[in-house]
C-alpha cells in the first residue's frame, strides 16, 4: 500500500509529522503524470482528487473509486474486500 499526492515532498513531511507516522509510504507527484495517468488530477486547480485503486500483482487495476471518502467505514470494507480478492488464486 501507498499513497501518492500531488503536494511537494515537503508538504508529506509535515502531513506525516502531524499525524505521527504513517504505516505506508506517501510518495510525491510533483510533475503530476501518476494523477495524469489515472484520471484524476483536477486540471482547474492542479489538485489530484482523493481516489483510492487497487492494483493486482500483474499491474492491473482491480479496483476504483474515484471519490474516496476517508471518513466512509463503508468504502475502506470495500478496499479491503478487493484486496483479498487479488490475493486469491483463480
Amino acid at each position: 500500500m501507498l499513497a501518492i499526492s500531488v503536494d511537494h515532498i515537503y508538504s508529506h513531511n509535515v502531513f506525516a509529522a502531524a499525524l505521527g507516522t504513517l504505516p505506508y509510504p506517501l510518495l510525491a507527484d510533483w510533475h503530476k503524470k501518476v494523477t495524469k495517468q489515472f484520471g484524476v488530477l483536477n486540471e482547474e486547480n492542479g489538485t489530484a482528487i482523493r481516489s483510492c485503486f487497487v492494483i493486482d500483482q500483474n499491474g492491473i487495476v482491480q479496483f476504483c473509486n474515484y471519490t474516496f471518502d476517508a471518513n466512509e467505514t463503508l468504502q475502506y470494507e470495500e478496499v479491503f474486500n478487493a484486496c483479498e480478492a487479488c490475493g486469491k488464486e483463480e
